[in-house]
C-alpha cells in the first residue's frame, strides 16, 4: 500500500518533532520533510512533491493561510491541513477559502490530526471538532468578516484601520491624540480578538477588511 506523503511546516521544532514521531508510527503515513518557514518549504518542493502538508498559521514573515496559494501554485494537487491555535473564525474561514480542506487545532488530540490526514486523502473536508458550534456555522456560512470585526471596539477599529494604512503606534497616536502605548495596548487586543500572533499576521488579516489608502 502506497503512503501518504506529508510535509510538516510549522516554526516550533518541538511540534515538527512530535508530529513527524506519531505520523511515522501509523501505517498508511510518512514525513517526507519539514521546515520551519516558507522559504525553506518553497525551495524543497522544487525536488519533492508530498500529498499532504501540515501547515500552521503562524509563521516567520507570513501567515500559513497567505502561503497557501504560493504553494498550490508549484504543487497543484497537494492537500493542505491547518495545524493552529487559532481559534478564530476569519482564521478558519480564510483558510478553508484559501484553499485548505482540513483545520486541526493544536489543542486537539494528536488522533484529530491523523484523521484528517486520511479525510482530505478521501476527498473529505476535515474542520476540528474542537471549534465551538458558532464558530462552525459562521465557517460553514461564510459570515465571518463582519462578525471578527464587531468584536473590535469603537477606538479598536479605527486604530485597525490606520494600521492598514502603514502608519506606526507614535503615527497613530499623534492622529488620535492618545499615547503610542495606548496605542500598542489597543494593537495588543486587536491581535488577540483576531487570532493574530504577530503584527504582521495582524496586518495581513486586516488588509482583508479595509481598503489602502493610495
Amino acid at each position: 500500500m502506497k503512503k501518504t506523503a506529508v510535509y510538516i511546516i510549522d516554526d516550533h521544532p518541538v511540534i515538527r518533532h512530535g508530529v513527524r514521531s506519531v505520523l511515522n508510527k501509523t501505517t498508511d503515513m510518512e514525513v517526507i520533510g519539514e521546515s520551519r518557514g516558507a522559504k525553506s518549504a518553497m525551495a524543497e518542493f522544487k525536488t519533492i512533491e508530498p500529498d499532504v502538508i501540515v501547515l500552521d498559521i503562524t509563521l516567520e514573515g507570513i501567515s500559513g493561510i497567505d502561503l497557501i496559494p504560493r504553494i498550490r501554485e508549484k504543487l497543484e494537487n497537494v492537500l493542505i491541513v491547518i495545524y493552529s491555535m487559532h481559534e478564530n473564525p476569519n482564521q478558519v474561514y480564510r483558510a478553508i477559502k484559501a484553499g485548505a480542506k482540513g483545520y486541526v487545532l493544536k489543542g486537539d488530540e494528536i488522533k484529530d490530526l491523523i484523521t484528517a490526514i486520511r479525510n482530505v486523502t478521501q476527498n473529505k473536508l476535515y474542520v476540528s471538532s474542537g471549534l465551538s458550534p458558532k464558530i462552525l456555522n459562521q465557517v460553514t456560512s461564510g459570515k465571518t468578516d463582519q462578525s471578527s470585526l464587531s468584536m473590535l471596539t469603537p477606538r479598536e477599529y479605527e486604530i485597525a484601520n490606520l494600521l492598514v494604512q502603514g502608519m506606526n503606534p507614535d503615527e497613530i497616536g499623534e492622529t488620535l491624540f492618545i499615547s503610542p502605548k495606548t496605542v500598542r495596548v489597543h494593537r495588543t487586543n486587536i491581535m488577540h480578538k483576531l487570532g493574530c500572533a504577530r503584527v504582521n499576521e495582524l496586518l495581513l488579516c486586516l488588509a482583508d477588511h479595509f481598503p489602502r489608502s493610495h
